[in-house]
C-alpha cells in the first residue's frame, strides 16, 4: 500500500488499524504489518519472550512537540552514550546534532508510518522496571537481554529488521527499535520529500528557518541513513 503524503508525515491516520498490547492497551500500525506483527508477538510469547509494545504510530504533531520540547530543554536530551546534555548552552547546530541523536524531526519519523514500533520485554515491565529504552536495557546485563536474543534469532522470519541496531553518525543505536522492511522501504521509495517540507515551513517548529536549511542534511543524514536488514 503506497501512501500518500499526508500520510507519511503523521496528518492522516486511515492506513492505520489497532493492535491490542500485552496489557491490552491498543496501538495503532499501518494496516499492512497486522498480520506479520500478530505473528511475531505470538510466537515470542510460545518461546518465552513475551513482548510489550511501548509505542508505534505517532503523529506530526505529537513529533512536533516532543521535538519543541525538547529544543526549548522542557524535555531531557542526552549524548550518544546516555549523558545528560544542557541544551540551554547549546549553539543551534549543536542543539539540532543533539537532538537527531533520539528523536526524529517532525514529518520524517518512521513512527507516522505506522511499520515501525518500540518494543520490550513484557516480564521486566510487570517485574515493576521502569522503561528507559536505552541500549543499556538490551545488553547482558539488561533486562530486555533475552528479547535482544530473540529478537537477533528471528525478527527476519516475520519480516521485520532494527533500522537502529548500529551507528552510523546519525542516530544512535536503538535496539528496542523494530520496522517492517518492505513496507517501511516502499514508503521510502514514494516519500514526497517537497510536500513534508512545505508542511514543516507552515508548523511551528522551533527555529523554523535554520531547520528548513537543513532538511537536505537531515535527510542524507538521518533519514535514509540507516542499518540494512537484520
Amino acid at each position: 500500500m503506497q501512501l500518500t503524503w499526508q500520510q507519511s508525515i503523521g496528518i492522516d491516520e486511515s492506513h492505520l488499524l489497532p493492535v491490542k498490547n500485552a496489557g491490552g492497551q491498543p496501538f495503532l500500525v499501518h494496516q499492512s504489518i497486522l498480520q506479520p506483527l500478530t505473528e511475531l508477538l505470538a510466537e515470542a510469547a510460545r518461546s518465552g519472550v513475551a513482548i510489550s509494545i511501548i509505542s508505534s504510530y505517532r503523529s506530526f504533531d505529537r513529533q512536533l512537540a516532543i521535538w519543541n520540547d525538547k529544543w526549548q530543554g522542557y524535555k531531557p536530551v542526552y549524548s550518544r552514550h546516555g549523558r545528560p546534555l544542557n541544551i540551554s548552552q547549546m549553539s543551534s547546530i549543536e542543539r539540532y546534532k543533539a537532538i537527531c541523536l533520539w528523536s526524529a524531526m517532525p514529518g520524517f519519523s518512521r513512527h507516522h508510518w505506522g511499520t515501525d514500533l518500540d518494543i520490550f520485554a513484557t516480564e521486566a515491565i510487570e517485574k515493576g522496571h521502569q522503561v528507559e529504552l536505552v541500549p543499556e536495557e538490551f545488553s547482558a546485563k539488561g533486562p530486555c537481554y533475552q528479547l535482544e536474543q530473540w529478537l537477533s534469532e528471528n525478527l527476519s522470519r516475520f519480516g521485520f529488521f532494527r533500522p537502529y541496531r548500529e551507528y552510523r553518525r546519525g542516530v544512535a543505536v536503538e535496539p528496542w527499535h523494530i520496522s517492517h522492511h518492505d513496507t517501511a522501504n516502499k514508503i521510502i521509495e514514494s516519500f514526497d520529500y517537497d510536500a513534508c517540507k512545505q508542511h514543516i515551513e507552515s508548523s511551528v517548529i522551533k527555529e523554523k528557518h535554520f531547520i528548513i536549511e537543513r532538511l537536505d542534511h537531515y535527510r542524507q543524514q538521518y533519514f535514509c541513513n540507516i542499518s540494512g536488514a537484520d
